[in-house]
């Protein structure tokens, strides 16, 4: 079987087992809060989306894997010397989650073994949304899909008339994005940015922000690739390329862009110029 095929496969079960685990339990665990390694409480749903995505790596997926994940340590699966890193994002928008609101989602992103993470060296990638079952797919260099179809990001290179994600949560908005905000054709905040960057990448809204300085490497990994295999930009808040990274504690601030034309308004205006759109 050709190994891009065999790997999507893989990567779509995974998603399917994950959304069974977390559909199908009724009962929220009443022990005592734990935190993971960047501080959060660990829901139910967080370690029953974990344990089914390690159950598979385990017993079912074709080759040796190193998985990184928010809920525990890495952990290696299969025999002999690993092939890819997993990156994991279990349930991306767990407050959402919690309380009934979508979007929530989930996403891996496998990058060869030899390679640093990084957006760059992302080879495949999955989100897919909990609620509606919703697949997203990409893998470098073959476009990205969404059930099957593949997707491009918007025509939209006009902020006035750009429909923006930006995450609002534990921030206080500063000029430069409230000018942007106040500018915008239209202003979501949806609380899962696997999500709301897997929109950009489809052409529902033409760029996310999150500027908080608080967003982890399993939130954009998979999405980022997602994005730029569908013609869009990611990038930190300056409009530098992301910086490479050693675990999953460390922080970010984004851009996610429907195109380069977009991505450049908008690094401008946060960064105080002024620019006529």
């Amino acid at each position: 079987m050709n190994t891009s095929i065999s790997i999507m496969t893989h990567l779509e079960s995974i998603f399917r087992d994950v959304k069974q685990a977390v559909t199908a339990a009724d009962v929220a665990s009443t022990g005592e809060p734990v935190r993971n390694a960047k501080g959060d409480i660990v829901k139910w749903f967080d370690l029953a989306a974990d344990e089914a995505a390690s159950t598979y790596l385990k017993k079912h997926f074709p080759c040796s894997v190193v998985l990184l994940s928010e809920e525990g340590p890495p952990r290696e699966f299969g025999a002999g010397q690993p092939e890819f890193t997993v990156v994991l994002d279990p349930v991306d928008g767990s407050d959402n989650f919690a309380r009934g609101i979508t979007p929530v989602g989930t996403a891996v992103a496998i990058i060869p073994y030899s390679c640093p993470i990084s957006v760059e060296t992302v080879q495949y990638a999955l989100v897919g949304n909990l609620v509606t079952g919703q697949i997203c797919t990409a893998e470098q260099g073959n476009g990205a899909f969404c059930n099957g179809n593949q997707i491009r990001t918007s025509s939209c290179n006009v902020l006035t008339s750009a429909m923006i994600s930006c995450e609002m949560n534990h921030f206080a908005v500063r000029a430069p994005l409230a000018n942007v905000l106040s500018r915008a054709g239209g202003v979501r905040t949806l609380g899962c940015a696997t999500q709301a960057i897997t929109l950009v990448a489809s052409g529902s809204i033409d760029a996310h922000l999150d500027l908080r300085g608080r967003l982890t490497p399993e939130n954009f990994l998979a999405p980022s690739l997602l994005l730029t295999e569908a013609g869009g930009a990611i990038s930190g808040s300056d409009g530098e390329p992301i910086p490479g990274i050693t675990d999953l504690t460390q922080r970010f601030s984004i851009i996610a862009s429907n195109s380069p034309e977009l991505h450049a308004v908008l690094v401008q205006q946060l960064k105080g110029q002024t620019v006529c759109t």
